[in-house]
């Protein structure tokens, strides 16, 4: 079979969805009785994966000259598909062509745009809201990532059971056991991080609660200021909080740089943050899964989350949950984490059994059965 994918994500800075999809692309990339080709929109990335034996990339120039998300979805997708003849569309992210010319699937990762439409502004409302809608009406099949999702999707848009399809994310084994001395030597130098430091990882929207964990470990620092806050990711919050400037008087407060946070890091980076950190904090009022819950336990580190949505269903009893998102109840956990060593060695102890329950390979191989299946 012939299966065309919107590769999209894979381009520049590398998110969730994009994390999501490599690592499917990492196993079907074996798969040869099945052709793979990846549609891209400004570049191809250069990477190994890409350039594997087994996909054949295009770049869809917008002929017109304009760099446009929505001419190319709906469009230039939709062209080359045709002409390719391409058998299957994936799509990893929530869209797919309106006029796309064979069998699809989309994944929705959550649908917080339905159950939240105060936390998106008009055009992101207008594109979710709509479009995905419609691309979830009318894929032959849908993939989500937790049995939370799946219900979700059922309540908002009245779908069957048996056309979603819950695939548990992974957690890489490549992405772990850096153990390289040097390198973290290096990294801590250039992000000017200089002890023990918590790390808080993941785009920043309203609903992770940045601004929550700032103040808690505010509080927290007066009494451990051995200790650092490093955040990493891009600021969307909407309506807009000033991040970097509540950051700047956390510090100005403490006398020192107790807070740093970073747009991106490269993904060996990130894997040595998660390495270096003594444990990861990553809150959310409502999230489809909750990928660095299990990358933190792959790395041996203790996790603090919210008792909502899918991160129950992820953390299970192997994390130190947090009971409401508020600056008190962080401020709790937090320090409940920090001050007894024998618990963090507890959660430590149960992480790495809890992580086992996820696995990419799992992942990539149930997504490209369902495919198959839909599409003969």
């Amino acid at each position: 079979m012939i299966i065309a994918v919107d590769s999209r994500s894979l381009e520049g800075s590398k998110t969730g969805v994009g994390r999501y999809l490599s690592n499917l692309l990492r196993y079907w990339k074996n798969e040869k009785e099945h052709e793979f080709i990846l549609y891209f929109k400004d570049l191809i990335p250069k990477s190994d994966l890409v350039e594997s034996n087994n996909f054949q990339t295009r770049l869809l120039k917008n002929p017109l000259g304009f760099s446009s998300n929505f001419f190319f979805q709906h469009f230039l997708l939709s062209y080359g598909i045709k002409k390719d003849k391409a058998e299957f569309f994936f799509s990893p992210f929530y869209l797919k062509p309106l006029f796309c010319p064979i069998k699809s699937s989309i994944t929705l990762h959550d649908i917080s745009y339905e159950a939240h439409p105060e936390w998106f502004g008009f055009a992101s409302q207008l594109v979710l809201r709509l479009f995905s809608r419609l691309s979830a009406k009318t894929a032959d099949t849908i993939f989500t990532v937790s049995d939370f999702s799946k219900g979700e999707i059922i309540k908002y848009y009245k779908i069957q059971p048996d056309k979603i399809n819950v695939t548990h994310l992974g957690a890489d084994n490549d992405f772990a056991g850096i153990n390289d001395v040097e390198r973290f030597k290096v990294i801590k130098e250039k992000y000017k991080v200089n002890g023990k430091f918590i790390l808080s990882v993941g785009s920043i929207f309203n609903r992770r609660r940045t601004s929550e964990i700032i103040e808690a470990f505010e509080k927290l620092a007066l009494g451990y200021n051995g200790y650092q806050l490093l955040i990493i990711g891009k600021n969307h919050t909407h309506p807009f909080i000033n991040i970097d400037e509540k950051i700047k008087t956390a510090n100005e407060n403490l006398g020192r740089k107790a807070i740093i946070r970073l747009d991106f890091v490269e993904e060996d980076e990130l894997a040595m943050f998660y390495d270096l950190c003594e444990f990861v904090v990553y809150l959310s009022d409502y999230e489809g899964f909750g990928l660095p819950i299990i990358e933190a336990q792959l790395f041996g580190k203790p996790v603090i989350t919210s008792y909502n949505s899918s991160l129950v269903e992820v953390g299970g009893n192997s994390v130190e949950f947090v009971a409401e998102n508020t600056v008190d109840e962080i401020y709790n956990s937090l320090e409940e984490v920090v001050s007894s060593d024998r618990y963090r060695t507890e959660l430590i102890e149960l992480g790495r059994k809890n992580v086992k329950r996820f696995s990419w390979e799992k992942c990539a191989r149930e997504t490209l059965e369902k495919i198959l299946d839909i599409g003969c």
